[in-house]
């Protein structure tokens, strides 16, 4: 479906540009569910088996006359998940928008106390033994390894058990902030 604009004469003989708009999808019907609004287009290519479309998608599509791939991420610039004006909408990539997400929240670390050599350090969370399933974390591979060797020739002494409760000191969110661009 095209839309001609015809060219208008103005006081000052002015003439507007011809706009051609190209509507690929047409949307039926918008349906809430969850946090986004769906598109009813059952003659889209990714369409559900009941029609729907992420209705984001299909108002960029428009938008950009092509189709999306599934690579293309859209991101919603104010956050509000069924804000789908075109304005507030931008396509990016997947590593792109995790990379937008994650400085918006931070990054948890702990700070730790090794518990073979008592040295304090600084960790990523998702590094610690909270995800990976450890009873400790240690400073390095070779206080690991030490530690884990008394473990196996001693057994779980009383100062072990304290070596092991005193591991974590404390966790806390790191924000970076994000640099103006440089002037050249």
């Amino acid at each position: 479906m095209r839309q001609h604009l015809k060219p208008e004469a103005h006081d000052k003989g002015k003439i507007d540009v011809i706009l051609h708009l190209k509507i690929m999808w047409n949307i039926r019907k918008v349906v809430s569910k969850g946090d986004y609004n769906y598109a009813v287009v059952p003659e889209h290519p990714f369409a559900t088996k009941n029609g729907y479309v992420l209705e984001h998608r299909v108002v960029m599509e428009n938008y950009l006359c092509r189709l999306l791939t599934p690579a293309e991420i859209i991101h919603h610039v104010n956050e509000h998940k069924k804000d789908n004006r075109i304005e507030n909408l931008q396509v990016t990539t997947q590593s792109e928008h995790a990379r937008r997400h994650g400085y918006q929240q931070g990054k948890m670390y702990a700070e730790m106390q090794c518990p073979e050599c008592c040295a304090t350090f600084v960790i990523p969370r998702n590094q610690t033994f909270y995800v990976k399933h450890y009873k400790y974390t240690c400073c390095s591979r070779s206080c690991r390894g030490k530690f884990s060797r008394r473990i196996q020739l001693q057994g779980i002494l009383p100062e072990t058990k304290t070596a092991i409760a005193n591991n974590l000191i404390y966790e806390f969110k790191y924000t970076p902030v994000l640099a103006a661009p440089s002037k050249r």
